[in-house]
Formats: C-alpha cells, structure tokens, sequence
C-alpha cells in the first residue's frame, strides 16, 4: 500500500513539474532594443531570431540589474517568459 501511494505521488509531482516547464520557455542573447524605460525588449539569440518580451515591474524578477530602467542594449540576458511576458530576467548570461 505504501509503495502505490508514494508511487502515485511520485507521478503527480512529476507531471506537475513538467507542466509548468512546457508552459514558460526560455531566451538566451543579447539586448537589441529597449522600449519604454525597460517595459519592453527584444533580445536576439545566436542564431538571429528576435523575441520581445514586456517586463512587469511587479511580477518581472531581475536578477544582476536593480531595475528594468537599467536594462541597455548590448546587455546578455537569459530570459524566461510565458505568452510574451517575462517571468525572469537574469542579465550577464546570454552569452
């Protein structure tokens, strides 16, 4: 009984955490454009693609800058973001 149940928990949080990685996906490069005061960037990885994103000054968390106003282009950054949204950004790492 002991082994079906941590088994179906084992399971469960698995399936869990794989949902909410298949949700967010994620951008490594280098600022292109800043918009906005830092509400809005666009980053382009190794390969040439541009993604924009908006950052949240309330649910955007930044990680090696204290502010989205200190966002510059040229910057690395390592985004993770949902729908357009960034989640994370996390400066100093995209390359």
């Amino acid at each position: 009984m002991f082994r079906t149940v941590t088994r179906v928990f084992m399971v469960g949080l698995l399936t869990v955490s794989l949902a909410g990685a298949a949700f967010a996906d994620q951008v490594m490069g280098t600022i292109s454009k800043v918009e906005d005061e830092g509400r809005e960037i666009t980053v382009k990885d190794k390969g040439g693609k541009e993604v924009s994103v908006k950052i949240s000054g309330s649910r955007t968390k930044l990680e090696g800058v204290k502010s989205r106003d200190a966002l510059k282009e040229g910057q690395s950054v390592t985004i993770e973001h949902e729908k357009g949204e960034a989640n994370t950004v996390k400066v100093g790492t995209g390359k």
